[in-house]
C-alpha cells in the first residue's frame, strides 16, 4: 500500500519539471515573435508617417517654389517637420528640425510652360521627392546590421502654378 502514494508523488514531480522544461523551450520563441510583431508595427507606422511626410513636402514645394533651391528648402522644412517624432530623426545643426540630416531628401524641380494646358503665366510645375531615412530598431535582431531598417519612398506632385 506504500508504493501507490510514491507512484503519485513521482509522477506529479515529473510532470512539474516537464512543464518548466516546455517553458524553458517556448518562452525564447514566444520573446521574439512579441519583438518581432513591435519591431515591424513601429516599423510601418513610420513608413506610413515618411511616406506621408513625403507627400505633403512635394505638394508645398510644388505650390510656392519657383526654382530648385526654394523648392529643396521648403521640401526639407516640410518633411522634416512632419518626421520629427520618428526612431532615427537626426535634427540639423544646433539642433534645427527643419534642416534634418535624417531622413535624407532629393527634390528634382521641373517647371515647363509648353505642357498642355500650361503657358508662361501658369507653368505647369514638378516636384519629386525621394526620402531615406535609417529606422532604428526598438529589439537588437543579431542578423541586422547597425540595428536600422531602411526607410524610403518618392512621391511627386505636379499643378499648373498660379492657378
Amino acid at each position: 500500500m506504500m508504493a501507490l502514494p510514491n507512484l503519485i508523488r513521482r509522477t506529479t514531480r515529473s510532470s512539474r519539471g516537464q512543464a518548466i522544461a516546455e517553458f524553458a523551450l517556448v518562452l525564447p520563441l514566444t520573446l521574439g515573435i512579441v519583438g518581432a510583431g513591435i519591431d515591424f508595427s513601429r516599423a510601418f507606422a513610420a513608413s506610413m508617417t515618411l511616406t506621408s511626410a513625403t507627400r505633403n513636402a512635394a505638394e508645398a514645394a510644388a505650390y510656392e517654389s519657383t526654382d530648385l533651391a526654394a523648392a529643396q528648402a521648403t521640401a526639407r522644412a516640410v518633411a522634416c517637420t512632419e518626421a520629427q517624432q520618428l526612431p532615427g530623426f537626426a535634427p540639423g545643426s544646433g539642433g534645427d528640425v527643419e534642416t534634418c540630416t535624417n531622413p535624407v531628401l532629393t527634390v528634382s524641380y521641373s517647371r515647363d510652360a509648353t505642357a498642355p494646358g500650361a503657358n508662361t503665366r501658369y507653368p505647369l510645375v514638378t516636384v519629386t521627392v525621394t526620402t531615406d531615412m535609417d529606422f532604428g530598431l526598438a529589439v537588437p535582431w543579431p542578423f541586422i546590421p547597425n540595428q536600422t531598417w531602411n526607410l524610403g519612398t518618392t512621391q511627386s506632385f505636379q499643378i499648373l502654378q498660379g492657378r
